[in-house]
């Protein structure tokens, strides 16, 4: 992870959509949650929200089953303005598209891409920058092909006509195939291994007045927005501060009660807010040692037993046991 504030909720929304197109490949959408805490029942209920990292595990489980599609792509330039509930209404609303955008910037939380938005203008070129990612680092492309795809439709929705896009960047490497798939979906040019994840279009757009746009209503939905993404970004921060208590000696971790005593309430009290944000002190801390061990893994200095140990675990058994049911995989197999 970049940040241990990815451990935030997040709506079923991109899971559900991933499982959608697992099923309509004839392939059992159980493969595709296997490694997470999600359960075909709590798919039913559509107001439950997910913690981020299973929507992880759940990507990375897709992505392995469609190695020559880019269902991240597909996903994205499918997702409608109307996936960001109130946010969504807010953007179609606003008076231009360089107001929707400057919303679509002001409230990050509620996008749940794990990126912030940042507009720059510069010889009649618009740039719309995808940058500050807080998520798993291993998916940060497919984070990154998400939320381009995903605006150009908004975008698209906004105007009520399509949004040309002239070309789009991205920070990480992957092979030549897939950016010729990339290119393919977006119709513009597309280059990875560079320095920003941006999208260009021409700035003239950006001052068009937009077709559903109402004062009235923009200022009702955007104060709702902003109430809205206080309150996300204050769980965040929340579970933030838990994790990095938990992560300081994961030899002899802090006690539910010493983490409630350093969180300002009593025990009783932190496990019902962990509770609220659907997860517990035992859940956060595996989700700590899980990345922990990822880490340790991927630089293979140590020895399985010595991460055992690193992590607070009797023996290597022990912590095998667990790398297994976190990740569907040895620690052998995933060093690998």
């Amino acid at each position: 992870m970049s940040g241990w504030k990815s451990c935030s909720l997040t709506s079923l929304h991109h899971t559900r959509q991933l499982l959608a197109r697992v099923r309509a490949a004839g392939r059992d959408p159980a493969i595709a949650l296997q490694g997470s805490e999600i359960t075909a029942e709590m798919l039913t209920d559509l107001t439950r929200k997910i913690k981020i990292v299973d929507e992880y595990v759940v990507y990375r489980n897709v992505n392995a089953l469609f190695p020559d599609r880019n269902i991240t792509l597909e996903i994205g330039l499918n997702a409608r303005v109307s996936v960001y509930g109130l946010l969504g209404y807010s953007l179609l609303t606003a008076n231009t598209l360089r107001d929707a955008l400057r919303v679509a910037s002001e409230f990050p939380a509620l996008i749940a891409n794990g990126f912030n938005l940042t507009l720059e203008e510069n010889g009649g070129k618009a740039m719309l920058i995808f940058n500050g990612y807080s998520g798993a680092t291993d998916l940060k492309v497919s984070y990154a092909e998400l939320a381009i795809s995903s605006f150009k439709r908004s975008c698209s929705d906004i105007l009520e006509q399509d949004f040309p896009i002239e070309e789009v960047t991205f920070e990480g490497a992957v092979s030549p195939s897939h950016a010729a798939l990339c290119e393919n979906y977006l119709g513009c040019k597309v280059s990875y291994n560079q320095p920003k994840n941006l999208l260009v279009f021409d700035s003239a757009l950006l001052d068009e007045l937009l077709p559903m746009r109402d004062a009235v209503s923009h200022l009702e939905v955007t104060d709702a927005c902003r109430r809205q993404n206080r309150e996300y970004a204050a769980e965040r921060e929340w579970l933030h501060r838990v994790k990095l208590l938990l992560e300081k000696d994961l030899q002899n971790p802090l006690p539910l009660e010493e983490v409630a005593h350093h969180m300002h309430c009593s025990a009783r009290t932190l496990r019902r807010q962990l509770n609220v944000f659907k997860t517990s002190y035992r859940q956060i801390l595996d989700e700590v040692r899980f990345e922990k061990a990822k880490l340790m893994l991927k630089e293979g200095k140590l020895h399985t037993d010595q991460i055992a140990e690193s992590l607070g675990f009797c023996d290597g058994a022990g912590f095998r046991r667990a790398f297994q049911r976190w990740s569907g995989l040895a620690p052998g197999a995933y060093k690998a």
